[in-house]
């Protein structure tokens, strides 16, 4: 990955940082969506340079704050990012989000990193999602049936929205730190677990 562009989410007391992170990241879904060839894979790949695990159990607004307020997009060539449009993507957001210019990946890099998807099997959001359309209850009131059991251990998410259905999910996001890069395609949401990214 030899360019990247970053996003900074601006801080503001009206609107928390869970929120705007969810917002964010639909739009770039939709952007990584457009992008697909016919394998599905995406050529522009994202990181969270300040993303951290959570070492207890934390309310949502902490887990979205534990990727940090920055998140950039790679590509392997310019114009891919500039065919990308992030400004015009993120319009609507333009008062919350901060975007750069286009620039050179920096040659001094602290190493390689994957950031994928991690799916948990039975979760708590699929059984409370089961939940609530079994029994007419809203997602919200479902899924405080289970309080004992936790989400991925300490990972950070978003919460999304399903572009089908409607359906609230948690995307969790896990990091790998990796000794070298591995060049390949990105998901509809910018992740991977072998293409990497440049860390700086």
């Amino acid at each position: 990955m030899k360019y990247y562009q970053e996003i900074t989410i601006l801080p503001c007391m009206e609107v928390p940082a869970y929120f705007l992170w969810s917002k964010v990241y639909q739009q770039l879904h939709l952007g990584f969506a457009s992008q697909q060839d016919a394998q599905g894979n995406v050529p522009v790949g994202v990181s969270f340079p300040c993303y951290r695990e959570n070492e207890d159990g934390s309310s949502e607004g902490e887990e979205a704050c534990a990727l940090g307020y920055k998140l950039r997009l790679f590509a392997e060539d310019e114009t891919v990012l500039e065919r990308f449009a992030l400004s015009k993507l993120l319009h609507r957001l333009e008062d919350y989000v901060h975007i750069t210019r286009v620039r050179p990946v920096p040659k001094n890099l602290k190493g390689y990193a994957t950031y994928s998807r991690f799916h948990q099997r039975n979760s708590v959001e699929q059984k409370a999602r089961r939940y609530a359309k079994r029994h007419d209850v809203s997602y919200e009131d479902a899924e405080q049936l289970f309080p004992g059991q936790k989400f991925a251990e300490g990972l950070p998410y978003i919460q999304m929205k399903s572009s089908t259905n409607q359906n609230p999910f948690r995307l969790f996001i896990k990091k790998e730190g990796k000794d070298c890069a591995v060049n390949g395609g990105f998901s509809s949401y910018g992740l991977s677990n072998q293409s990497t990214v440049p860390e700086f």
